[in-house]
């Protein structure tokens, strides 16, 4: 469960990400999404070691679900951001804050299992332990990144 934790965590820390790190990526002030999921998909079917057939049939249901992810966890996003700028919170903002952030937790477990599913359908489950396995890999090297050009900024 706390593996769970850390990735969700992860996750999310990727989402918030996205915005954040838009002029880095793009000259247009957007970030590549595109280019992100290439990228990503690159590196799954290399660590997976997925056949053509697997990672044509497959890479479409994780970008599927990274794009459902990241759709649940928008408001979370917004009301984060929100918040942090808000000189006066009271009790009461993060109430409201932690019950919407727990029920989008909910909702991306059962967004898990019905993915699974979905991900049992076209690749054996060794593939599938190795897909999440890379996935988180490749979102902590994304955070590394990122964490370090901002370090470097800094000094």
């Amino acid at each position: 469960m706390q593996h769970k934790n850390i990735l969700l965590l992860l996750v999310l820390s990727i989402f918030s990400y996205f915005p954040l790190s838009a002029q880095e990526h793009s000259h247009s002030g957007n970030f590549d999404i595109d280019a992100f999921k290439k990228k990503r998909a690159e590196f799954i079917i290399e660590k997976v070691n997925l056949t053509d057939a697997e990672a044509k049939a497959f890479i479409p249901l994780a970008n599927e679900l990274l794009d459902k992810r990241f759709e649940l966890n928008r408001a979370i996003r917004k009301e984060s951001r929100e918040l942090r700028k808000k000189s006066n919170k009271t009790n009461a903002d993060y109430e409201r804050l932690l019950e919407a952030s727990s029920t989008v937790k909910i909702k991306e477990a059962q967004l898990e299992q019905e993915y699974l599913q979905k991900f049992k359908k076209v690749l054996s489950a060794e593939k599938i332990y190795k897909y999440k396995q890379a996935d988180a890999e490749y979102m902590k090297e994304l955070v590394d990144t990122k964490s370090g050009r901002e370090r470097s900024r800094r000094k």
